[in-house]
């Protein structure tokens, strides 16, 4: 599987953008133009930082069900876990120890699950 990055993200944008001026936008570009709009900023940070942490303000979980992400705890915890969809995403602005403040996509190392 071919990685996402900032340059082929821009391109791909560019070439939608251009497809939709010309010919007018299709629901299926349209709604992946807005996808990769989205995902831009996120690309930008990770090829910054280098070691693939991206910060965290809170929300909904940012990865799909599954995905093996390591998370980065306000209190300096920073478990890799399988399901991220059952942590809490959402931070409570309180200074909580178990507020996220970071996460980062573990690639496949090869394990199975």
């Amino acid at each position: 599987m071919n990685k996402l990055t900032v340059a082929k993200a821009k391109q791909i944008i560019a070439g939608l953008k251009e497809n939709a001026a010309y010919a007018g936008p299709s629901i299926r570009d349209d709604y992946m133009l807005q996808a990769l709009e989205i995902a831009l900023p996120v690309l930008e940070q990770q090829e910054k930082e280098g070691d693939g942490w991206i910060e965290w303000g809170g929300g909904e979980c940012p990865v799909p069900d599954n995905t093996r992400v390591q998370v980065k705890f306000l209190d300096g915890y920073a478990p890799v876990v399988a399901e991220p969809q059952y942590l809490r995403w959402q931070t409570l602005g309180l200074g909580v120890a178990g507020d996220i403040i970071a996460y980062r996509v573990i690639e496949n190392d090869g394990r199975e699950g």
